[in-house]
């Protein structure tokens, strides 16, 4: 029987547990471990898990896959604790965000007699506490596969069978290319989330102003109630791309401050550029139309999609994509503003 130990125990290693419970794997055992007693009882109690441990030591020994579901700012303590007591031949990975850091602590830590594949799935799914945890945000996303260089292929392929068990899909990535796409899509929007309640609830009408705050405040602000040692290291994980996308935003916010204080007809643009742009990537259709770039490993729509359905949408006709769902119907014709125009 193969022991697989998940570490932490969030909701991602909770739902992890839960997904691989439902695969069609045999002869698994699922130990789940974490310093959160209240995650374990919960886990537990959710079926994730078949023991658990609050011992390390205990819960790793005599594992062949141990799994990371861990902060980034633990994750190089855990790393080092860990190695020492790995079996031969044991695959680690983790479901972090951020690789080149994690990568280096690994190489540090982790044995030559075991291997260090690092992963991140691509959850579209919020899921704030353990309680959250659901095995269908595993089906049909993309699973992010980073193997350091001393990774045997047994453990590469190890950890891609988990990963189609739970049924993902296995995109490979360099792990600076990885972590400067998840710079723009991770770590700035919670930037720009703290930015946004220091800037709000820094201002000296406050006091009476959160009275107003209600599920818009909350949607934006979320991503400030993460751990802020946690989303430090995030955002020094990779700055040189995080301060790059910062410069863009700013660039962009104070186009959008111009026109807003101008009442410049064109923000109606701006907005439906944006509407439009999210729309796409929310139906699955975000095509880079440059060659040479409709590759997985070069092309982040295909990072997010597959390969196989940015070509299906590269070929579609314009005709047939005239009215599709990621069009905003509002927007006015370059004929009705010129109609509009003669009627004054």
């Amino acid at each position: 029987m193969q022991r697989i130990t998940i570490v932490g125990m969030g909701p991602i290693g909770t739902s992890l547990g839960l997904a691989l419970k439902q695969s069609k794997l045999e002869n698994i055992e699922i130990v789940g471990t974490s310093g959160d007693k209240k995650n374990l009882s919960t886990a537990s109690k959710m079926g994730a898990v078949d023991s658990t441990t609050g011992n390390l030591r205990k819960a790793v020994t005599g594992a062949q896959v141990v799994i990371f579901d861990s902060p980034l700012h633990e994750m190089g303590e855990l790393l080092e604790a860990v190695g020492p007591i790995l079996e031969n031949g044991a695959v680690v990975t983790d479901t972090g965000s951020s690789k080149i850091r994690v990568l280096d602590w690994a190489q540090e830590s982790i044995p030559r007699t075991a291997s260090f594949v690092a992963g991140h799935p691509l959850i579209r799914h919020t899921m704030d506490e353990v309680v959250d945890a659901d095995p269908v945000v595993f089906r049909g996303i993309e699973y992010c596969i980073i193997p350091s260089p001393n990774a045997g292929e047994d453990a590469v392929r190890t950890v891609v069978r988990l990963v189609e068990a739970i049924g993902s899909k296995t995109v490979f990535l360099d792990p600076h290319e990885h972590d400067s796409y998840v710079a723009a899509m991770n770590h700035l929007p919670m930037v720009l989330s703290n930015a946004f309640v220091t800037a709000t609830a820094g201002s000296g009408a406050w006091r009476e102003m959160h009275r107003l705050a209600a599920s818009d405040f909350s949607d934006f602000s979320r991503l400030a109630s993460n751990d802020p040692a946690e989303n430090e290291v995030a955002s020094m994980a990779n700055p040189e791309a995080l301060v790059h996308w910062l410069d863009q935003v700013i660039t962009e916010l104070y186009s959008y401050r111009n026109q807003i204080k101008e009442q410049n007809k064109e923000l109606l643009d701006k907005f439906i550029n944006a509407w439009e742009a999210r729309a796409r990537w929310q139906a699955g259709a975000v095509v880079d139309s440059r060659p040479g770039l409709n590759t997985p490993k070069s092309n982040i729509s295909s990072l997010i999609m597959g390969e196989r359905l940015a070509d299906r949408f590269a070929h579609l006709s314009p005709e047939n994509t005239k009215r599709l769902s990621w069009e905003y119907r509002g927007r006015r014709s370059s004929t009705e503003d010129e109609a509009d125009s003669n009627k004054t």
